[in-house]
């Protein structure tokens, strides 16, 4: 079986630093969704989709790639996100319900802290460092049960 990452990473390249590992152990590309053409994503048997958490959801240009797949047939597809507070897994749920009206079958959610600044009242960085090495390694052992449970090759 064959897969593709697609992700946005917008603010500190956190995302970016999930996607490359969950990839790698996937053994399969990961790239930018503006990288990804629609025809392109939907030729893999599974599509890892990823973003950081902006203002409570997922990007919504994630949407778009998929706007035109009106029933993908149930395609796999799993979720993974960046996000400054815990539980950022509750915030795929637009996204989710957006996939799933398309006959996408989401196999899998995974969510770690990323690293986020702001500059009102001061700058401020939530959770420096991260995501770290143990967030990455769980990264890493999400891909694995997603490859266990699709058999990709």
């Amino acid at each position: 079986m064959s897969c593709v990452i697609v992700f946005v990473s917008r603010h500190k390249g956190n995302t970016k630093k999930v996607a490359e590992e969950i990839a790698k152990t996937l053994g399969c590309e990961a790239k930018e969704l503006t990288e990804v053409t629609p025809d392109e994503a939907m030729k893999h048997d599974v599509i890892g989709v990823g973003s950081g958490i902006y203002a409570f959801s997922m990007d919504k240009r994630l949407k778009r790639l998929f706007e035109n797949v009106k029933d993908a047939g149930g395609k796999k597809v799993f979720l993974f996100s960046t996000s400054a507070g815990p539980d950022g897994k509750k915030y795929h749920k637009s996204l989710k319900k957006f996939l799933q009206k398309r006959n996408f079958v989401i196999i899998g959610e995974f969510n770690c802290l990323g690293e986020y600044s702001f500059w009102f009242f001061g700058r401020r960085t939530i959770n420096p460092g991260r995501p770290n090495e143990e967030d990455i390694e769980r990264a890493r052992e999400f891909a694995r049960e997603i490859q266990k449970g699709c058999t990709l090759s």
